[in-house]
């Protein structure tokens, strides 16, 4: 039976050099357009690792965390340009939720060039906004009105409109449709728009903000539909079983 510490060291010799092959490779073949988008898949694995993570939410629920760096739109929308395998506690002046958005950023040499970044609550908050504003990026996403520095009057009002904005033209908007939708954006202002018509018929009106957030996140998941099209993963506690995910991620985007 293979050790915890033996575990750690076979999939760091045996699959670095794929993982880095890959990686480059992904962002070599395409420059994303402007809309991406990030966010986390978890890797079923049963086996034993440090970095092994407990998710309720997602569909294997226990398994490696991956962040994923996906185009948003147009012909390669769900294309992944960029990926990073969670390792385990890494400590750093950033959050790492902001960790892993700069590290993947930084890895496709997207900064001050003029990208919007899509994000969901677990990364977004005032702090990498602003962030990402300094570095010519702008970003939205929906957010969670507890994180530090969000307004805390917001006014909940079932189809109402509340907002605030700050004088780097940030925008914090609270949106009550079936349940509140509080979304950050430093490209948007509170302009509502009026939808197509639904399969009934019916013109609806939302905020713009949450129609393009709609829109700009729809990368990652049409990466994760695209990759079980054809599964090469088996049930299985042995370590090699990370390497079928990467056959599958690259089976996917080519």
């Amino acid at each position: 039976m293979v050790s915890y510490v033996d575990l750690r060291f076979l999939m760091g010799l045996q699959l670095r050099p794929v993982i880095d092959v890959l990686d480059s490779t992904y962002r070599s073949v395409l420059i994303p357009n402007k809309n991406v988008t990030i966010d986390e898949s978890l890797w079923a694995f049963k086996g034993r690792h440090q970095a092994l993570q407990h998710n309720p939410s997602k569909r294997a629920r226990r398994g490696l965390k991956v962040y994923k760096f996906c185009s948003s739109n147009g012909p390669e929308a769900g294309y992944m340009t960029a990926f990073n395998i969670h390792k385990g506690q890494d400590h750093s002046k950033f959050p790492a939720s902001m960790k892993a958005i700069d590290n993947l950023m930084e890895k496709v040499e997207l900064y001050d060039k003029g990208y919007q970044l899509y994000t969901d609550n677990w990364y977004s908050f005032p702090t990498l906004f602003h962030y990402l504003q300094a570095r010519k990026t702008s970003a939205v996403g929906t957010v969670r009105t507890n994180r530090q520095g969000m307004p805390s009057d917001l006014q909940e009002s079932q189809g109402q409109i509340d907002f605030r904005s700050n004088n780097t033209r940030m925008l914090c908007l609270q949106w009550v449709d079936k349940r509140p939708v509080t979304m950050l954006s430093t490209a948007h202002t509170s302009k509502v728009i009026t939808l197509p018509p639904n399969r009934q018929g019916v013109e609806r009106s939302n905020p713009e903000v949450v129609a393009c957030y709609n829109n700009g996140t729809k990368g990652v998941n049409l990466s994760e539909q695209l990759a079980q099209s054809y599964p090469a993963t088996k049930k299985t506690i042995k370590w090699y079983k990370v390497s079928f995910y990467l056959l599958d991620m690259t089976t996917k985007d080519y």
